[in-house]
């Protein structure tokens, strides 16, 4: 991950409702955020842009909108994000990681 990038970019997000996995067949356009640390303070929202194949099982792709901390600006993460295991994770690495 590239040393630049804002600390907030670098936490672990999970959505703030009970879901494991966002699959082609099972996903929401709209997801809210939170991280690990707070699971209980919305922090962002989740948009599905797409998803990793056609397949009911494959999974959806997110861009990740969270707020930094109390009256700061809304940003985008960097990159493409699934859910899988209740837990918002790069696509890019998760592919790299022989899955998909």
């Amino acid at each position: 991950m590239n040393e630049h990038m804002p600390a907030s970019s670098r936490n672990m997000y999970i959505p703030a409702v009970s879901i494991l996995r966002a699959t082609l067949r099972y996903s929401a356009n709209k997801l809210p955020v939170a991280t690990m640390n707070t699971p209980d303070q919305i922090c962002g929202e989740a948009r599905r842009i797409g998803y990793t194949g056609k397949q009911a099982h494959d999974l959806a792709l997110y861009r990740l909108k969270v707020r930094p901390g109390k009256g700061a600006s809304t940003i985008t993460l960097p990159g493409l994000y699934i859910l899988d295991d209740g837990l918002f994770q790069d696509y890019e690495q998760w592919q790299q990681q022989g899955n998909g």
